[in-house]
């Protein structure tokens, strides 16, 4: 047995069984630094584009439930190159807002054409986008927002950690357990004497028929 490769065999099928029940993401601090990840931007639609008519002198609005939401982005379009004020409030501040008392605007454009808009909802609910038209005639806005998310995607070599260190290691294991077993040496047969060996003076007599030792004349009996 060979303990060095049998032992960090069995710590690298740890560590693949401990990232295949995690999952690799726990490897993003470490990969970000080893410049092993690419990011981009996911969008999903929360308000598809829709068409608003908003009357002179008047307001209309969108409303959108923005919880567990980190970043909007949208973007509004004003027919006839018309200009609308826009702004973006919670639910409580749209109410005071209504009554015409002093609110909160998280944004504000006061004389919108084309716009586009990314911000962070400070806290999860229902958030309201206003289009307030001053003009003596409707208007018409298009309008749309959608969820924004930062995606980290892992190189393809690190989001199959797992599998790779659970190959090398179960490989290693076996190495280091089959090491240690190898097959023993046949003895080594000692060489046939041929003929007779004198008993009075060790020579060694070719012929079997022998009688007489050829070295001292002695008889084998």
């Amino acid at each position: 047995m060979h303990r060095t490769p049998l032992v960090i065999g069995l710590v690298l099928v740890l560590a693949a069984v401990f990232l295949l029940n995690q999952g690799t993401q726990v490897l993003i601090p470490l990969s970000e630094n080893l410049g092993l990840t690419s990011h981009y931007a996911k969008e999903d639609v929360i308000v598809p584009p829709t068409l608003y008519t908003v009357p002179s002198s008047n307001y209309t609005y969108a409303s959108a439930d923005l919880m567990g939401l980190s970043e909007v982005s949208g973007s509004l379009q004003v027919s006839d190159a018309r200009q609308v004020a826009f702004y973006v409030m919670g639910q409580g501040n749209f109410s005071l807002w209504e009554r015409g008392r002093p609110s909160v605007v998280i944004l504000s454009q006061p004389l919108a054409v084309s716009y586009n808009f990314t911000f962070s909802p400070s806290e999860p609910g229902t958030y309201f986008f206003i289009f307030d038209n001053q003009n003596n005639s409707p208007c018409s806005v298009v309008f749309t927002i959608s969820a924004v998310e930062n995606v980290t995607v892992l190189n393809p070599f690190v989001q199959n950690a797992g599998f790779e260190l659970l190959i090398v290691g179960v490989v290693l294991s076996y190495v280091g357990l089959k090491g240690g077993s190898r097959k023993k040496a046949a003895p080594i047969a000692a060489p046939e004497i041929s003929g007779w060996k004198c008993k009075f003076c060790g020579a060694v007599n070719s012929d079997p028929q022998a009688q007489f030792c050829a070295n001292c004349d002695r008889s084998r009996e």
